[in-house]
Protein backbone atom coordinates (compact mmCIF):
# COMPACT_ATOMS: atom_id res chain seq x y z
CA UNK A 1 0.00 0.00 0.00
CA UNK A 2 1.18 3.26 -0.69
CA UNK A 3 0.28 6.72 0.19
CA UNK A 4 1.39 10.22 0.93
CA UNK A 5 0.98 9.96 4.79
CA UNK A 6 2.10 7.51 7.60
CA UNK A 7 0.87 7.26 11.29
CA UNK A 8 1.83 6.38 14.40
CA UNK A 9 1.76 5.94 18.09
CA UNK A 10 4.15 7.43 20.78
CA UNK A 11 5.00 6.07 24.36
CA UNK A 12 4.32 8.48 27.20
CA UNK A 13 8.28 8.44 27.49
CA UNK A 14 8.38 9.54 23.44
CA UNK A 15 9.11 6.17 22.02
CA UNK A 16 7.83 5.38 18.95
CA UNK A 17 5.41 1.97 19.05
CA UNK A 18 6.79 0.25 15.92
CA UNK A 19 3.98 -2.40 16.03
CA UNK A 20 2.07 1.11 15.31
CA UNK A 21 3.59 2.21 12.26
CA UNK A 22 1.00 2.01 8.97
CA UNK A 23 -0.10 4.06 6.26
CA UNK A 24 -3.62 3.06 7.04
CA UNK A 25 -4.64 6.07 8.97
CA UNK A 26 -4.53 6.89 12.57
CA UNK A 27 -7.11 4.53 13.65
CA UNK A 28 -5.70 1.62 12.76
CA UNK A 29 -2.21 2.69 14.27
CA UNK A 30 -3.84 3.37 17.73
CA UNK A 31 -6.18 -0.38 17.03
CA UNK A 32 -2.28 -1.75 16.15
CA UNK A 33 -0.29 -0.62 19.42
CA UNK A 34 -3.64 -1.90 21.85
CA UNK A 35 -3.51 -4.94 20.16
CA UNK A 36 0.52 -5.09 20.78
CA UNK A 37 -0.66 -5.26 24.35
CA UNK A 38 -3.70 -6.82 24.14
CA UNK A 39 -2.48 -9.92 21.54
CA UNK A 40 -5.08 -11.98 20.06
CA UNK A 41 -3.62 -15.59 21.24
CA UNK A 42 -4.87 -14.31 24.78
CA UNK A 43 -7.40 -11.87 23.90
CA UNK A 44 -9.27 -13.64 20.89
CA UNK A 45 -9.90 -11.03 17.76
CA UNK A 46 -8.43 -7.46 17.23
CA UNK A 47 -10.32 -4.66 19.19
CA UNK A 48 -11.37 -2.29 16.89
CA UNK A 49 -14.25 -0.08 16.69
CA UNK A 50 -15.92 1.47 19.64
CA UNK A 51 -14.04 -0.40 22.10
CA UNK A 52 -10.63 0.25 20.89
CA UNK A 53 -11.78 4.28 21.27
CA UNK A 54 -12.74 3.51 24.96
CA UNK A 55 -9.10 1.60 25.29
CA UNK A 56 -7.57 4.49 23.60
CA UNK A 57 -9.10 7.33 25.69
CA UNK A 58 -7.72 5.66 28.46
CA UNK A 59 -3.70 5.10 26.53
CA UNK A 60 -4.53 8.95 25.61
CA UNK A 61 -4.84 10.27 29.43
CA UNK A 62 -1.99 8.50 30.35
CA UNK A 63 0.08 10.09 27.80
CA UNK A 64 0.05 7.99 24.23
CA UNK A 65 -0.29 10.07 21.64
CA UNK A 66 -0.99 9.27 17.60
CA UNK A 67 0.84 11.35 15.15
CA UNK A 68 0.29 11.21 11.46
CA UNK A 69 3.45 12.89 8.89
CA UNK A 70 2.30 13.83 5.62
CA UNK A 71 3.69 14.92 2.26
CA UNK A 72 2.09 18.12 1.07
CA UNK A 73 2.04 18.25 -2.87
CA UNK A 74 5.07 20.51 -2.82
CA UNK A 75 7.05 18.06 -0.77
CA UNK A 76 7.21 19.70 2.57
CA UNK A 77 6.14 17.42 5.59
CA UNK A 78 3.40 18.21 7.85
CA UNK A 79 3.42 16.59 11.19
CA UNK A 80 -0.37 16.38 12.65
CA UNK A 81 -0.79 15.10 16.60
CA UNK A 82 -4.16 13.76 17.74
Amino acid sequence: MEGTSISFVTYPDGKVSQASLTVGGERNARERVISEWLPEQYFGNAITGYLADSVWREMSAKGFKSWTVGIADDGSPQLDEH
